[in-house]
């Protein structure tokens, strides 16, 4: 069997398409050589290339990782980092942990030094290391140092469809001596991907990397700038987060000293007040083994701000495997957008690469389809559900914090009931609020208008629970004084006048609305005469939405019947349930007399043939009702009445005399658009104000 290079490229360098990911690898495999200080160089926030006219155009930018590692001489370069796919875990020579500070290495699968061609097509090489020797310096010159090497990977020499061996272009440094030992490596020659800018840059190296030791710092240095620029360079710090009070779980170890040592006596998980969680471990049984997880999950103070912060980082050996929201647990589940909004974590894993390799290739996930993925999956799923009833009163109240913030609820109470009497009243108006405040999520909250609604029905509210309270008190005594009867009265007339107010000031936010559509020329009649249908109260604010009414139905399905017989046609006055249909008019009944409504579009004149149908209308009704076989309805119905709303009229002659006698007879009101919207508001902005008027009299207790 052969194997063609460019399997590697199928297999693994494709998957590395992304700047930060590239980096990422190459500052795990410092790590791995024992690294204290790794400095990253790249033109942070730039393109590393322009496309034009369809072609990829270099711009000539380098991105450098250069570290104080162990390095390697040119004899461990052909022997260790020139053979693609070997595990250095299972060498000998070279083992599971580093040489000089004996850490876990992250790397296994022996890829991820070709990552680089995921987005460039040269990496030059410059590695120094092995033991201090005499020899040559860069300049010819007799030096003590460690022995280089120097050499440039060629992408499409390594990816070309051969296996033959490939032998890298060997640079002027190479069997050099340098004073020090590390690994320099220089990438040119780029694809058109995006460098993150130095604030995206530093998160997402301090999210895929676990690593908090004093000897180990990342440096990211900004080379489109200058030294003197005030981001030219950060430190890479930890990846914090700010956690939700009273709802982190922690798993860690319970030790025990045995004689000098302290060993592992157990995994717990622990509260965030430090008590011991029972029925869930930091870890889990598989297969008659323990597979330990260490570290912590949490609700996140705010909601994400973005992905790299959304959920819980799985690491193994220290550089991330993984990050999960719920741990592929079933949509639906009680709680599931707070656990999606809120959930953080930090666990480690380092089994997860060990005897069986569990990772994908490109890091991104974990292979949960593997028995112990499954098993890990299901341990992740029960942390979840903890969490969730863990955390909810911390969520609620958090909600309850943040609607208080925009809402001032406090002070809009003390406001509204400010007398030392009323106190009853404010507690209530209080606890309404509570009640529906927890219940939104936090960004429901934060919105000010939603908030606002809230606070008025918990002021609305509260006279009638304050009232149904006192009554209950009444009802307990045998004899109730005649001060409890006088707090009973005026707790009733409040929530009377509260009441009040809150209908009228409903009705004028919706008569807003109405303002808002008037002018639309795209708006038709049916729409509008579904909105009288619904609110009658536009044309009068006396009138109400008509409720069941047997007799008011068989008057319309018996003129209907009538309407067809006289003239032969039919005629539409049903709820508009029927889309197919357009009613004729609408058809209402206030205080036992008939309305007949004709509500046309904004801007539009009422012309004779209007006239002719609604006169038609007008005289078919008169008929009916004084036809002695419908003598039942004038019973019920006395009288009838009809209302026009339209801007203007042009009716000529006839048309015109019988249109102004019905308004002398007064059968019939006619009023534009603007006087009818402004009697309508007036109207009920006279009442709200005597409403709210009187309302601060009897909070006041006048």
């Amino acid at each position: 069997m052969t194997i063609s290079r460019m399997t590697v490229d199928k297999l693994g360098v494709k998957l590395y398409d992304k700047v930060s990911a590239v980096i990422a690898e190459l500052v795990a495999n410092s790590y791995d050589a024992d690294a204290t200080r790794v400095e990253i160089r790249a033109p942070l926030g730039e393109f590393l290339a322009s496309k034009q006219n369809g072609q990829i155009m270099d711009k000539g930018y380098t991105i450098e990782v250069q570290d104080d590692g162990i390095g390697m001489t040119p004899e461990q370069v052909n022997e260790f980092y020139l053979r693609v796919g070997a595990e250095r875990r299972i060498d000998s020579r070279r083992g599971d942990t580093s040489k000089k500070f004996n850490r876990k290495v992250m790397g296994r699968k022996g890829v991820g030094k070709l990552a680089p061609f995921g987005i460039c097509y040269m990496i030059e090489v410059i590695t120094s290391g092995g033991e201090l020797v005499d020899g040559k310096d860069e300049n010819g010159n007799n030096a003590k140092g460690y022995l280089t090497a120097h050499l440039t990977l060629e992408r499409d020499e390594i990816l070309s469809d051969t296996d033959e061996e490939y032998k890298p272009v060997v640079g002027p440094l190479d069997e050099t001596v340098r004073p020090t030992t590390g690994t320099l490596l220089r990438l040119t020659t780029f694809f058109r991907r995006l460098v993150p800018n130095m604030e995206g840059l530093g998160r997402q190296m301090a999210q895929r990397f676990g690593i908090t030791a004093p000897n180990w710092k990342i440096i990211l240095i900004d080379s489109a700038k200058g030294e003197i620029d005030s981001d030219y360079s950060r430190q890479v710090g930890s990846f914090n987060l700010v956690k939700m009070e009273g709802t982190e779980i922690c798993f860690d170890t319970e030790k025990e000293v045995d004689g000098s040592e302290r060993t592992p006596l157990s995994y717990r998980a622990f509260a965030a007040d430090g008590n011991i969680y029972s029925g869930l471990k930091a870890g889990f049984d598989h297969e008659g083994r323990f597979f330990p997880v260490t570290g912590w999950v949490a609700y996140a103070k705010d909601p994400y701000k973005d992905d790299l912060m959304a959920g819980v980082r799985i690491y193994c050996r220290r550089k991330i495997a993984a990050q999960t929201s719920i741990f592929n647990r079933g949509a639906g589940f009680t709680g599931e957008y707070d656990i999606r909004s809120y959930l953080i974590g930090e666990l480690h894993a380092d089994w997860l690469d060990e005897e069986e390799d569990l990772i994908q290739t490109d890091r991104r996930d974990i292979l949960w389809s593997h028995e112990l993925g499954q098993a890990f999956e299901q341990w992740g799923q029960s942390v979840i559900r903890k969490i969730g009833s863990t955390a909810r009163p911390s969520i609620k109240k958090k909600t309850w914090e943040t609607f208080q913030e925009v809402s001032k609820i406090e002070d809009k109470i003390d406001e509204a009931f400010p007398i030392a009497n009323q106190k009853p009243i404010r507690e209530n108006a209080l606890e309404i609020a509570k009640l529906v405040g927890k219940t939104m999520r936090e960004e429901e909250a934060k919105d000010a208008e939603k908030a606002a609604s809230i606070v008025e029905l918990s002021l609305t509210l509260a006279p009638h629970v304050t009232l149904d309270k006192k009554l209950r008190e009444a009802a307990d005594e045998k004899d109730s004084p005649l001060s409890v009867i006088t707090t009973i009265l005026k707790t009733a007339r409040i929530a009377e006048l509260s009441s009040f107010g809150q209908i009228a000031d409903g009705r004028i936010k919706v008569i807003g609305r109405v303002e808002t559509v008037k002018d639309d020329t795209t708006i038709v009649e049916s729409v509008l005469q579904n909105l009288i249908q619904e609110a009658p109260w536009l044309i009068d604010p006396q009138w109400s939405p008509i409720t069941s009414n047997q007799s008011f139905s068989t008057l319309k399905t018996a003129f209907q019947k009538y309407f067809k017989e006289k003239t032969g046609e039919d005629i539409v006055l049903d709820n508009f349930t029927a889309s197919a249909k357009r009613a004729d008019f609408v058809l209402s009944s206030q205080d036992n007399v008939v309305q007949i409504i004709e509500i046309k579009r904004p801007h539009h004149s009422f012309e004779n043939e209007e006239m002719e149908r609604l006169n038609l209308y007008v005289d078919q009704m008169t008929s009916f009702l004084e036809e002695s076989n419908n003598r039942e309805f004038r019973r019920v119905f006395s009288d009838f009445h009809a209302t026009l709303v339209c801007d203007d009229e042009k009716l000529t002659g006839v048309h015109k005399r019988a249109f102004n006698e019905l308004i002398d007879k007064r059968k019939l009101t006619y009023i534009n658009w603007d006087t009818f919207l402004l009697r309508t508001k007036r109207m009920h902005q006279a009442f709200l104000a005597e409403a709210e008027r009187q309302r601060n009299d009897a909070a006041r207790g006048l």
